[in-house]
């Protein structure tokens, strides 16, 4: 009765944690009033976008456009929409064709552009066209550098891990550029902008130095490349000095000095992202028991008892490392199993296609490996894999219970606010199959997880603190997966020296991480693979399908 308490004492402080870090960020400040619209552009393309103004704003104020990069969408850069409308501009931030919500392929992005500054007086009307400051990142630059030197309405350009296509440009334009990159971005260095810069100011480029002003604001003349230690291409947006140094340039260029405030909105922001996300992680454990309890489902009944690894002392003739060390030997010599999926790569998502082929590799090759376990095991894992698949009907209510409260959780704190993951309508036919290939593969990695690593390991290490012994469990487990993908993506980017894929790398490394964990956890709650296959499918399909882009490979490339 007293765990009963608690667990429920427990399920309702995280909910709450949840909650308050879902209510901060999506409406501090409330001096913001956020709306989401949508455009056609003059090729047919519906553009989505969203403007954030200040509340009960009655006079005219300078309008800022601000677009993505490359596989993400608009939500990747909130953190500068927010900023500059609480430092009073209106802010209009669109997915580029192809991403997010926006429908057609990856195009022409300068009529996406065109499109959104034409539209924006009817949603925002005290937007002031004639003042415009544009920002850009990765991709985004480029369109909206364009747009900067055929436009002198455009009084500051800021670039977010992007380049200034120095042909185009002179000491004089466009106005104001700023060039903002993290000193370990993939895409782009500060060696590369120095040509660029050159031609902007005027100097020979081996005179360009970093994190120094050239020209005057005043006058539009301002250039300079800010390089901010220790940040990456994809975290730039993410960064709290990207986010400074762009809120400045605007603000001094458009008021004629800098802001006062030393705390930005993006500081009251993270303490809200940071209960948020402790709140879910806590919220998914508890609400699991109290959902077991609930359902009354009980783990002994969920599997066959002939069937189950860990009933049987099968793992005595089998070594840690052979274990491991077969595994890999698995799973790397039979990487051509990638072909199998290369169809993928001829859909209109092709980047989405390619992510599945990747982890679809693993989940084939894992099954190799696992066939190869159940005959030395006497195991059939054919036998395996039915009946896990066909678990109690209480499973699968469950699994869509947990998976609901997940998605929800996510989609409100960070779907809204960093990486959206709800696609445009043209991506949703699509996205179905893909589900249900995503649902198979991570299907085989819970079943290698929770039927034959996660036994094994239990059985080989006799730690007594049971807590202590599931932790490394999964972190083994993590390890294992996760540095297949690190070995399969940095190999290439070695050899041909560009590490700019290595960014998926950064985003694999939580969902492998919550993946691993939850899945030794529901193993150890329940002893079923369904729940983790369900949740991770949803998110990651979501996830995936919303950020790469619409068109076809020769298209986009």
């Amino acid at each position: 009765m007293k765990n009963k308490k608690i667990s429920i004492v427990l399920l309702f402080l995280f909910a709450f944690l949840t909650i308050i870090g879902i209510l901060g960020l999506n409406i501090y400040p409330n001096s913001i009033l956020r709306t989401t619209h949508q455009v056609k552009s003059s090729d047919n393309i519906v553009i989505s976008y969203n403007i954030y103004q200040p509340k009960g704003l009655s006079e005219s104020r300078p309008l800022i456009a601000m677009g993505h990069g490359v596989m993400v969408n608009k939500e990747m850069m909130t953190n500068f929409a927010i900023e500059l409308a609480y430092n009073g501009f209106i802010v209009a931030n669109l997915d580029w064709s192809g991403h997010g919500q926006s429908t057609g392929a990856l195009s022409n992005l300068s009529m996406d552009l065109e499109a959104v500054l034409l539209d924006i007086s009817s949603n925002a009307p005290n937007a002031n066209i004639s003042q415009l400051g544009l920002m850009g990142y990765s991709m985004g630059g480029g369109p909206t550098y364009n747009y900067a030197v055929n436009n002198s309405n455009v009084k500051a350009w800021v670039g977010i891990g992007t380049w200034a296509d120095g042909s185009i440009s002179n000491i004089s334009n466009p106005n104001n550029v700023l060039l903002i990159i993290g000193s370990l971005d993939e895409a782009v260095s500060f060696t590369d902008l120095k040509p660029s810069m050159a031609n902007l100011t005027g100097l020979n480029s081996e005179n360009i130095e970093k994190n120094t002003l050239y020209g005057n604001i005043s006058n539009g003349t301002a250039r300079r490349i800010q390089e901010i230690p220790f940040i990456d291409h994809l975290f730039s947006p993410w960064s709290r000095d990207f986010v400074m140094y762009s809120r400045d340039w605007i603000y001094e260029t458009f008021n004629g000095v800098k802001p006062s405030n030393s705390i930005l909105a993006y500081d009251i922001r993270q303490v809200f992202v940071w209960l948020g996300l402790i709140g879910i992680v806590g919220l998914i454990f508890t609400s699991s028991i109290f959902l077991k309890n609930i359902l009354k489902i009980n783990k002994n009944n969920q599997s066959s008892e002939k069937e189950e690894l860990d009933n049987l002392n099968i793992f005595e003739n089998h070594s840690t490392f052979s274990f491991i060390g077969k595994y890999y030997l698995y799973t790397f010599l039979l990487l051509p199993s990638i072909f199998i999926f290369l169809p993928l790569l001829f859909t209109p998502l092709p980047m989405t296609g390619a992510l599945i082929a990747i982890v679809g590799c693993l989940g084939f090759n894992l099954l190799i490996y696992m066939w190869r376990l159940g005959k030395r095991w006497h195991k059939s894992i054919i036998q395996i894999l039915k009946n896990n698949l066909l678990a109690n009907y209480k499973i699968w209510i469950f699994s869509i219970l947990i998976t609901l409260i997940y998605f929800t959780s996510y989609y409100f704190l960070i779907g809204l606010n960093y990486l959206g993951i709800i696609p445009s309508i043209i991506k949703i036919p699509l996205m179905i199959p893909f589900l249900i290939i995503l649902f198979f593969i991570f299907y085989v990695y819970n079943i290698f997880i929770q039927k034959f690593s996660t036994p094994f390991f239990s059985h080989k290490w006799k730690i007594k603190n049971k807590l202590l012994k599931n932790i490394i469990i999964a972190m083994i487990n993590f390890v294992l997966a996760y540095s297949w993908f690190v070995v399969l993506i940095l190999v290439p980017c070695i050899i041909i020296n560009d590490y700019f894929l290595a960014q998926f790398l950064i985003i694999m490394f939580p969902i492998f991480l919550s993946f691993n964990f939850l899945s030794v956890y529901f193993e150890k709650l329940l002893g079923s693979p369904i729940i983790g296959t369900f949740i991770h499918t949803i998110l990651v399909g979501f996830l995936i399908t919303s950020l790469m882009p619409y068109g076809y490979l020769l298209g986009i490339f």
